[in-house]
């Protein structure tokens, strides 16, 4: 009997049904209410720590509930959007999970740029892995995050 050998970075594309997900990313703390064991990086690593531009889903089953759109430091979300269907756009830069307060437009502003760079970079992910529905629903958040900016 042979024995097939999958490299780890299959196996765990596999587990996690994503072919995006290579390796075990995590965000430290996720946005405050997210439950931490429904919330999955798909994005940039650094080792095991999310660090780049990504996308932050909170899953309750096969339904995402929320999304985060933009860039993590080290394992924690640092700029960006979270896109809540009962809220809206909660648009800024992050510490500890949570949206610093903020008047300045430039920063929101800046969070609406980098959600938009990280909603396009998921979209390719999934183009390059063959998955057109998914890149296209990227595409979708894409176009409306750039919207807010008008």
């Amino acid at each position: 009997m042979k024995r097939i050998v999958y490299p780890l970075t299959m196996a765990l594309a596999v587990l996690t049904c994503s072919p995006l997900t290579f390796a075990a990313c995590i965000i430290t703390t996720p946005p405050q209410g997210w439950a931490p064991d429904a919330a999955r990086w798909d994005g940039d690593c650094a080792g095991t720590l999310a660090e780049g531009l990504g996308v932050l889903k909170e899953q309750q089953g096969a339904t995402v509930k929320r999304l985060f759109f933009g860039q993590a430091h080290k394992g924690e979300l640092a700029v960006g959007v979270i896109d809540a269907p009962e809220q809206g756009f909660i648009a800024g830069r992050f510490a500890r999970g949570s949206v610093l307060p903020t008047e300045d437009r430039q920063t929101v502003l800046d969070a609406f740029e980098t959600a938009a760079q990280a909603a396009s970079a998921a979209a390719a992910r999934f183009d390059k892995a063959g998955n057109a529905a998914s890149a296209s629903f990227y595409r979708g958040k894409e176009k409306a995050l750039r919207e807010q900016m008008d």
